[in-house]
């Protein structure tokens, strides 16, 4: 499965999670526990897509993100992971 650090990071944001934290050093926090739960990095950063520049401002949202691939099997024991973020 495809992933964007954009698309975890607002994950993040509309759940309260690491909200004081830089979006380059959140980067690097979820490309690191992407790749402890084996995924991998794709390529470098991709313009983000947000529907609603209001929400760019509002949720702290990058205006690019690495992306990654990762095993779909893997995704609960990510998202369990990135809520343990502080």
């Amino acid at each position: 499965m495809r992933i964007g650090a954009d698309e975890i990071i607002l994950w993040l944001r509309k759940n309260n999670i690491a909200t004081t934290i830089a979006n380059d050093k959140l980067g690097k926090t979820i490309r690191k526990i992407i790749e402890n739960n084996g995924g991998s990095f794709m390529r470098p950063s991709l313009a983000s897509q947000w529907g609603n520049d209001k929400n760019v401002d509002k949720f702290k949202l990058p205006k690019t993100s690495a992306q990654y691939e990762i095993d779909f099997s893997r995704l609960p024991d990510l998202y369990e992971q990135l809520k343990e973020i502080k």
